[in-house]
């Protein structure tokens, strides 16, 4: 029995590590498959925040887009404001040219009453020779009193359009004030949130390459104001001398001058100006000297300004926030002057500077004026 036990018993210890492979083998396979479930998972976890962080991004961008748009609607209707209030100006300055006026013919009148004394009109009637005279007489006393009536009238109604106009001017000075306000308050919100953005903002100018969308419309306008002013302005400026243009903004160029596919629209456009990619707030100079023509929103170019800079030359500057920008039509400016900061407003994927030279009023090729 004793004997049985001990066989019994070696047999089993040479036959246990034969089975212990299988043992441990086992457990492998288990603990492979529970690294494999836990690597599913951490994959589709990563999955799913890849999705949320696209859908977040879409999101943010959609935010901003709404942004732009309620600013560029604030900034439309300052502008709006601004051009109501100068021609209320004009009309303010046209009516009190108008009263000085009235007000000099009516005291004219008055002195020349008093001189003739309170009995003119009556010695006048009696000296009359005749019946006929006297009542030509009278007809011309009448004449006097009614053209002294009327001018009486029209200064008394001149004085009240005054008024009218003076509390038209006040309400839209303070409706300008309040939308300007308003405006500011929103750039400072959408400049925040850019700043906040900006690493995706970057990722998404580098895939779409600051694609403008520009209503072909509304470029053909501004090429029209354009020659329209340089037509006016010939002989008052001193010619272009030439010479090389300051580069307008700090930055690498992006997109450049000429026909490039469109992703968005599946077709080849004409790009009518250099893209710089610059981040938000970088300083925007003026390429060369010359006078601003043109400082105002603009449909798809957000906020443009433009410099005629003589002999039919021009540089256009776009994109920008009308909060930043540092100029006004009527300005002269010197090369290299700061007049804008790089902005994102209008049609575009991403902060930069649209820069377009424009030979009388038609777009060219503005690399040769930067070399």
């Amino acid at each position: 029995m004793k004997a049985k036990f001990l066989c019994g018993w070696m047999c089993f210890v040479l036959a246990a590590p034969l089975l212990i492979p299988g043992v441990i083998h086992a457990d492998e396979i288990e603990d492979k498959k529970e690294s494999i479930k836990e690597r599913d998972k951490e994959i589709q976890r990563l999955e799913k925040e890849k999705a949320m962080t696209e859908k977040e991004r879409k999101t943010m961008f959609a935010r901003l887009e709404e942004e732009k748009r309620k600013l560029a609607e604030r900034n439309e209707e300052v502008y709006r404001l601004e051009q109501e209030l100068e021609r209320s100006k004009k009309k303010l300055k046209l009516k009190q040219d108008q009263i000085r006026e009235r007000k000099r013919l009516f005291d004219g009148r008055l002195r020349h009453i008093y001189q003739q004394g309170d009995m003119f009109y009556l010695e006048s009637l009696l000296d009359a020779g005749s019946l006929e005279e006297f009542i030509n007489r009278l007809r011309y006393i009448r004449l006097l009193a009614e053209r002294d009536r009327e001018l009486l009238q029209q200064f008394r109604k001149d004085l009240s359009d005054l008024k009218a106009e003076q509390s038209h001017y006040k309400q839209l000075l303070a409706d300008q004030k309040k939308q300007a306000d308003q405006a500011r308050s929103l750039h400072r919100e959408l400049t925040r949130k850019y700043k906040e953005y900006e690493k995706e903002l970057d990722h998404l100018a580098e895939k779409q390459n600051h694609l403008e969308q520009i209503n072909e419309k509304e470029q053909e306008a501004i090429r029209k104001l354009i020659r329209r002013e340089q037509q006016e302005k010939r002989g008052q400026k001193k010619s272009y001398k030439g010479g090389r243009f300051y580069p307008p903004v700090q930055g690498s160029v992006t997109s450049s001058y000429g026909m490039r596919w469109h992703p968005t629209q599946g077709k080849y456009k004409m790009h009518t100006g250099v893209d710089f990619g610059s981040s938000l707030g970088t300083p925007i100079r003026a390429a060369a000297g010359g006078e601003v023509i043109a400082s105002r929103p603009s449909t798809g170019y957000g906020y443009i300004v433009v410099i005629d800079h003589g002999s039919g030359l021009s540089t256009l500057y776009a994109h920008m926030y009308a909060q930043d920008v540092k100029v006004d039509v009527g300005d002269t400016v010197s090369k290299g002057q700061v007049i804008a900061a790089v902005g994102n407003n209008g049609w575009s994927t991403g902060p930069h500077l649209h820069f377009e030279v424009l030979k009388n009023g038609e777009p060219t090729d503005p690399m040769p004026y930067l070399k």
